[in-house]
């Protein structure tokens, strides 16, 4: 019995050999020179000839890249490869892609045809790459759930990481709020406050905070679809639809970047001379910084004015920096623009010209009682373009600048400054009233009337010496301008009160005077010791 199975092994051993003796008919068994094609440590087939300058060596390298790019592509179909045949001998290829070419050459050499050989490696090439993909695919599937897991590790470590950064930034700008971190002062003017510049600092740690955990966010989502074959083209579709537009643009900016910087930098000193020049002019308002013989008054409509020559020189110079500067479409808009400005603006011109004029000559200020035309009352609000004031009946009225430059001005506040302001109102008195105790009552009246002051003295004018009265006007002086009917009403109480206790009566006779018996119109004390009443004369007809 052991003999028997002794007989048997040594005969299907002899039948393996004599099957491998066969050496031209195998590729796994090279000939002298031969160079293998390898995949994965696996020997798939030989070369053994050159083609043009490429040695066999050089061909197999070549081979073995080409299956080992169309193993590692999940979209590649091994029912794909096919033999084709050539002038030069006979193809292995998949697609376009030519994965090898058996030569005649090669066939002598391994006593075999291009075709049959050609046919035996592309069977051997596709038992070879499903091997390798399955191999390949759950290596990478491994692969991707360990990188995966790192990735997620990592991405929470980083956003705990930045979360807890940016609280101690935070948190330390809170404690050096007016310490370290202090406000931009020049002389008694404060430019930026402590308070201003911390919640500036805080907003940028903030913003910084949310754009970081927003890439680190984008750059994990791209890496884990990288990790898995199945999802590899997901990731390269993201990769296409968001950077390859961004490499574009990117392209167009860094083309653009010079003129870029240029506007950049025109922006940022055009922001930062109108910053100074708010400051500025708000400090000359303000009184914190003086200069001789510069109203406070005028620092609003100065910066108004000054920001737009700033604006309208920075966008001339920035003009041909800006993209399309030199488009026939750009020109042709900026002159339709221009040609409405110019038909438009006629109007705004004179009322900008006539507000400068009436601001720097210091015909009005905030708050003062004025007559413009027939308008009376207080300026509320000054602009280049109109002015408003509001009547002492509450009435708000719009005057253009222009207007005003064409009507008369009358600013009583000036004069209620400067002691000057004169009120007056008239009386008229029979002649048989002593001018003397006229003018006294009304002097009476006025050192007792409100809102009048005792110095300059109030004075008396005898304007006109009608048929039948005297005309007095009494001139009085106040400092309250801006309360003017009050003062009027005022004086007129007392007027009465004055005269009523003097048992004077406040009206213009109009009479005609019969002398037969009637006194002369004339106080007493001028009518001499000697007078008397006259007597009526009756005659007979």
């Amino acid at each position: 019995m052991k003999l028997i199975i002794q007989v048997l092994f040594v005969a299907i051993v002899l039948i393996m050999f004599s099957g491998q003796s066969t050496v031209g008919q195998t590729p796994n068994t090279p000939a002298p020179d031969g160079a293998a094609v390898v995949v994965k440590g696996k020997r798939l087939f030989y070369f053994y000839s050159n083609i043009g300058t490429y040695t066999p060596r050089q061909r197999a390298i070549m081979a073995s890249e080409a299956l080992q790019r169309l193993a590692e592509n999940p979209d590649f179909d091994v029912d794909s490869i096919r033999v084709q045949e050539t002038a030069s001998g006979t193809d292995i290829v998949s697609g376009p892609t030519v994965i090898a070419t058996v030569t005649p050459e090669d066939a002598k050499i391994a006593q075999s045809s291009t075709t049959q050989m050609a046919n035996d490696f592309a069977s051997r090439v596709r038992l070879a790459v499903s091997e390798r993909r399955e191999e390949t695919t759950t290596s990478n599937l491994a692969i991707g759930v360990g990188l995966t897991v790192l990735a997620t590790v990592v991405l929470l470590l980083s956003l705990v990481l930045v979360s807890k950064l940016a609280a101690d930034l935070c948190i330390s700008i809170g404690h050096q709020r007016g310490q370290a971190i202090k406000g931009l002062k020049i002389q008694n003017a404060e430019l930026i406050g402590a308070n201003a510049l911390a919640d500036l600092l805080l907003t940028i740690v903030k913003f910084s905070q949310i754009l970081l955990w927003f890439s680190l966010l984008a750059t994990y989502v791209v890496q884990v679809l990288g990790f898995f074959p199945g999802t590899k083209h997901l990731a390269k579709a993201v990769i296409a639809n968001t950077l390859v537009p961004l490499a574009s643009i990117w392209e167009k900016v860094i083309e653009y970047f010079p003129s870029l910087v240029m506007l950049i930098l025109i922006t940022l000193v055009t922001y930062a001379v109108m910053g100074f020049a708010r400051f500025f002019f708000d400090s000359l308002r303000d009184e914190t910084i003086k200069f001789a013989d510069f109203d406070p008054d005028w620092a609003e409509p100065t910066f108004k004015l000054s920001r737009f020559l700033i604006i309208a020189f920075a966008m001339m110079v920035a003009m041909p920096y800006l993209p399309g500067w030199e488009s026939p479409a750009f020109k042709q808009v900026g002159l339709v623009v221009g040609i409405l400005v110019s038909f438009g603006s006629t109007g705004v011109v004179s009322n900008v010209m006539a507000g400068a004029v009436l601001t720097y000559t210091n015909a009005f200020k905030f708050g003062d009682r004025v007559k413009i035309g027939d308008t009376v009352g207080d300026i509320v609000e000054k602009n280049l373009f109109v002015t408003k004031v509001r009547t002492p009946k509450n009435e708000m009225v719009s005057i253009p600048n222009g207007s005003i430059m064409t009507s008369n001005v009358t600013n009583y506040s000036t004069l209620a400054r400067d002691k000057q302001l004169i009120l007056y109102t008239s009386v008229t008195i029979g002649y048989d009233e002593p001018w003397e105790n006229v003018e006294s009552c009304l002097m009476a009246a006025a050192s007792e009337s409100y809102g009048l002051l005792k110095d300059p003295k109030p004075f008396i004018l005898q304007k006109e010496l009608a048929d039948f009265y005297v005309d007095y006007q009494l001139n009085v002086y106040t400092d309250l301008a801006n309360e003017m009917p009050v003062v009027y009403s005022e004086l007129h109480k007392k007027i009465q009160d004055k005269f009523n206790e003097a048992g004077i009566e406040i009206m213009s006779p109009h009479f005609f005077a019969v002398r037969d018996g009637n006194e002369i119109a004339i106080p007493k004390q001028y009518r001499g010791e000697n007078y008397k009443r006259p007597t009526f004369g009756i005659t007979q007809a």
